[in-house]
């Protein structure tokens, strides 16, 4: 039998192969098997094909029914976006206050049904929207300029656990914005990390050099809403310097170090790096000082962003588990997280930081949007790479 013939008895035979039950549905195999002289697999295929190929034929739903509808799912991108597409887990905890603050300032098209199920959305709903959303996104990874400083014996080594230190004892890097090649002047980003709560500071400077560094200092104390307690570098002579160790001691802030070629222990700031600095500033090349006060500029809009409305995780513990499975012995580590929360909300959490600073940033965080915050880092952005374009030096 010809090929357009089997393919004519399959169509003709598939409205009742698909409505039949199991025991119908073997006697139209059967029967299909004798007729066309097809093997059996061939025919459950074939109807297979046919099934997914018909556009009259409607394809069966298997699973739940959906709960969430389109608007729903667009208005959750919404949030997603303005928020600068972070995971469900750090998203889910504040998604009433953003939807608060977006019907506050007339920024909300969405309807009363789409909104309240935002509102209730379940964080696993919104870890399978968010993953789709955001599966070819990532970042690569960068060069380091750390050089080891002279002044290393008169600054005290610290390292092991950041829980017993409150507000004010931060971490700090430099992050190097050279592009891919290390050569000449380049701009880099002093970046700020306090520990207990999170809050991130970034300055930009046109070079490394101790004067420089110290500025970008002052400045990071000056933005703080907390005393600073601690600074704690790596080993860099950017920080590690008679200078930088004699304004510390006039200001009465304590300046420890990481141990050299052990970038754990400077993790937190490590970590915020790359997924912040680099996430908005990128991997370009900058080297002229209007870039920098561009940059600055940048920074004083991101810096907003991040510590109001950019929610973070926190490892509380490890705990170590033992499993026995059989005979053998497995030893792995259970990471523990509190809630997640942005930088603002840990400041407000915390006992030991007045009641006056805590005023006065919920007054400021009242006055945020961060559709607007958002909208105008890319303005800051684009401004930025315009300017190392027309008066940077090209290599």
């Amino acid at each position: 039998m010809k090929r357009a013939m089997q393919k004519t008895i399959i169509k003709e035979q598939l409205s009742d192969y698909l409505k039949a039950t199991i025991t119908r549905k073997t006697e139209i195999i059967d029967h299909v098997t004798h007729v066309t002289a097809m093997e059996r697999k061939s025919v459950i295929r074939a109807f297979s094909r046919e099934q997914r190929r018909s556009a009259a034929v409607a394809q069966p739903r298997f699973g739940r029914p959906t709960v969430y509808t389109a608007e729903t799912d667009a208005a959750l991108a919404y949030v997603w976006e303005q928020y600068d597409f972070p995971c469900a887990e750090r998203l889910h905890p504040d998604m009433a206050e953003s939807i608060r603050i977006f019907i506050r300032d007339d920024m909300w098209d969405y309807g009363a049904s789409a909104t309240e199920q935002l509102r209730r959305m379940s964080l696993g709903a919104m870890k399978v929207r968010t993953v789709q959303m955001a599966k070819k996104r990532g970042l690569p990874r960068g060069s380091s300029t750390t050089r080891s400083g002279d002044f290393l014996k008169n600054v005290p080594v610290f390292y092991g656990s950041w829980a017993r230190k409150g507000p004010g004892h931060g971490q700090l890097d430099t992050v190097v914005h050279s592009g891919p090649k290390l050569m000449g002047t380049m701009v880099y980003t002093v970046n700020y990390i306090d520990v207990a709560t999170y809050w991130q500071e970034p300055v930009a400077q046109l070079n490394k050099s101790e004067r420089a560094t110290l500025a970008s200092l002052a400045t990071i104390q000056s933005r703080l809403p907390f005393a600073v307690r601690e600074f704690h570098p790596d080993s860099g002579s950017e920080f590690v310097n008679q200078l930088a160790y004699e304004w510390c001691v006039a200001e009465g802030i304590t300046l420890t170090r990481s141990r050299p070629h052990k970038k754990n222990d400077n993790c937190y700031v490590e970590q915020r790096n790359r997924s912040t600095i680099r996430k908005y500033v990128g991997y370009e090349r900058y080297d002229c000082q209007e870039a920098v006060e561009a940059m600055n500029e940048l920074y004083v809009v991101l810096r907003l962003y991040l510590n109001f409305f950019q929610a973070t995780y926190k490892l509380i513990r490890k705990d170590k588990i033992v499993d026995q499975n059989g005979g053998q012995t497995t030893k792995r580590s259970k990471r523990i997280y509190d809630k997640n929360r942005s930088p603002y909300r840990r400041v407000l959490n915390r006992t030991d930081i007045s009641q006056a600073t805590k005023d006065k940033l919920t007054a400021q965080y009242e006055s945020l949007n961060p559709k607007v915050l958002r909208d105008r880092i890319k303005v800051l952005t684009s401004k930025l790479e315009r300017i190392q374009r027309e008066l940077g030096y090209h290599y």
